[in-house]
């Protein structure tokens, strides 16, 4: 099975076993479901340029996001297409992102339990600030976070058949002069507001770990810009380790993801100890 993983330079397909990996089925649509999605694809299957964007399990993402009404759900979609044809979105896995992957990392490589892809962000090696103060939070980072949805959604298809994935990121180190500046709170905004307008579903969970006290107030304004969904889904934990690897360890083995994590794996991104 083909997936893509972005590799400082190079974007690769590699075929992938995964032991004890039982990939999870699309969702089973109910028959009304099914008739909405439909009419849906009816009014926009001419204009959906990726693979996953032409399933079923993507197209029920928008009329969930809109209470299942299709002309809403139409309507949100079109604006996604306009901004993927703005912002050339279809290429961003194909996209050299070498000058950000080494400073910057996320790592594409781990499965849940259910083969579902889990996106690994050792935060404390990203230096947000130094963006900021090059005027390149939004263009740069903002886009390498672009990056990492579609990435994600393209990836997760390719593996299990639906665009969701999870996000597990250690936040451990988090400052306000590196990470909470004025200037890099546009970064976490960016983030939230892409996500509902043009990724709507695709988060199975997202886990922050090791998190200070002082990240909360970012918590809070990302959390205002949320859908109930995305809230329900969005979990930020102290440095109660025990806490926080029963959440984790739910859906992953713990020798697939670093210790940072809550997992047992000596694999290291970033500064991982």
């Amino acid at each position: 099975m083909e997936f893509i993983v972005h590799r400082t330079t190079f974007v690769i397909l590699i075929l992938i076993y995964q032991r004890r990996v039982s990939a999870p089925k699309p969702p089973v649509l109910s028959a009304k479901e099914q008739t909405l999605v439909n009419e849906l694809k009816a009014l926009v299957t001419n204009r959906l340029t990726v693979e996953y964007m032409k399933s079923d399990a993507y197209l029920i993402k928008w009329l969930k996001a809109k209470k299942f009404d299709v002309n809403e759900a139409k309507e949100a979609l079109d604006k996604t297409l306009v901004w993927r044809k703005e912002t050339g979105a279809d290429n961003l896995p194909y996209e050299d992102f070498s000058k950000l992957d080494k400073g910057y990392p996320i790592d594409f490589t781990v499965r849940d339990t259910s083969g579902r892809p889990v996106i690994l962000i050792p935060f404390n090696d990203w230096n947000v600030r130094r963006k900021a103060l090059e005027g390149k939070v939004v263009s740069e980072l903002g886009r390498w976070l672009d990056f990492m949805e579609e990435n994600a959604a393209q990836l997760a298809y390719n593996l299990t058949g639906d665009s969701t994935s999870m996000l597990l990121a250690d936040l451990n180190g988090f400052s306000l002069t590196k990470h909470g500046c004025v200037g890099c709170i546009p970064l976490y905004l960016n983030f939230v507001r892409h996500h509902e307008l043009h990724y709507p579903y695709s988060l199975y969970k997202f886990y922050g770990v090791n998190a200070p006290a002082i990240f909360q107030p970012i918590v809070r304004l990302m959390k205002s810009l949320m859908t109930q969904s995305t809230r329900d889904a969005f979990h930020v934990f102290g440095h109660d380790r025990e806490e926080f690897r029963n959440s984790v360890l739910e859906t992953i083995a713990p020798e697939n993801i670093p210790y940072r994590y809550g997992g047992t794996k000596n694999a290291k991104l970033g500064k991982d100890k």
